[in-house]
């Protein structure tokens, strides 16, 4: 299969890398120069957390939009604040044919690319890996867990072969049908991790090691349960908070991806996460007290660092 990723910070160069090593044709696009040209001139060098043995792959790199057309797949894996901008270009680079994946995190991507590629060729899912970008041609894979993905019309047979190549590259991938489910259960694990690593400056298991923490932990999944149950959501996790917890325990090493972006001097994703939270319960009437005191800080936080 041809495979394009659509954003190739530590999530989608892990996939990328691995599809690539795999014996997939694959193209990372990203627009940060530096990692492209390091990908390109000395290769993709995955680092595995806790043993640091280092996996070099050479998946083609670009930054030319061009280059991703004729893929059967694309793999999106930008920042969700660029969703929007990436779906209305690559729109024209896609196929009849295209299966649009979304690994994001957050709420309101998969309804952002369906809204441009249509429900049958959007797909949307979840995946409890986790990556750490260490710099340009550099990451380390700092957890890994299964993959769930569905079709945005239901037709789980479009799937068959993009989910085949995700296994053969090491990932245990699941075709579901209930993909709003599997978004609001991952949903509710960022909820309750990423803000919460950005605003201590701690990567995930840390959170774990402070009674603190682990009670704001408890808070923000209360409330991120009461808004899903109200919307009808089936959440997949038998008990959300201890999935949570067990989550940030198995990707202890890893830097969530908002506090990666703190590192960064980025924008966070915190509207898709814990802000998603606080309009949906807005819209139903709930109160979400913690959420949306978070939301205000990391907001603060990131005016703070701009001015």
């Amino acid at each position: 299969m041809k495979i394009s990723i659509i954003g190739s910070g530590a999530m989608g160069s892990l996939f990328g890398g691995r599809l690539s090593l795999a014996g997939h044709e694959v193209v990372l696009y990203d627009v940060y120069r530096e990692h492209i040209e390091a990908v390109n001139r000395d290769g993709l060098a995955i680092e595995q957390a806790g043993s640091g043995e280092v996996t070099i792959c050479r998946p083609k790199a670009t930054t030319d939009p061009e280059a991703v057309r004729g893929s059967d797949a694309m793999i999106v894996f930008v920042k969700s604040t660029a969703t929007e901008e990436a779906a209305r270009q690559f729109v024209a680079y896609a196929a009849a044919d295209t299966v649009v994946l979304t690994l994001q995190n957050g709420l309101g991507n998969e309804a952002i690319i369906r809204r441009h590629f249509g429900a049958e060729r959007t797909a949307a899912g979840v995946t409890s890996q986790g990556a750490t970008f260490l710099g340009p041609g550099r990451i380390r894979h700092a957890g890994k867990g299964p993959t769930h993905i569905g079709m945005a019309d239901g037709n789980a047979a479009k799937l068959a072969p993009l989910a085949a190549a995700l296994t053969a590259a090491g990932f245990e991938t699941h075709v579901e049908r209930d993909v709003a489910g599997l978004i609001w259960s991952k949903l509710i694990v960022n909820v309750g991790i990423n803000a919460l690593t950005a605003l201590i400056g701690q990567p995930n298991g840390r959170l774990l090691d402070f009674e603190e923490t682990k009670a704001i932990m408890a808070d923000l999944v209360a409330e991120a349960l009461a808004v899903a149950a109200a919307r009808g959501m089936r959440i997949t996790h038998a008990d959300s908070l201890q999935t949570v917890y067990e989550v940030a325990k198995k990707t202890g090493a890893n830097r969530s991806s908002m506090l990666q972006d703190f590192d960064r001097g980025r924008a966070s994703e915190i509207d898709f996460i814990n802000g998603a939270i606080v309009r949906e319960g807005a819209e139903l009437g709930i109160p979400v007290p913690v959420n949306a005191t978070l939301t205000r800080l990391i907001h603060a936080l990131e005016k703070a660092r701009a001015s």
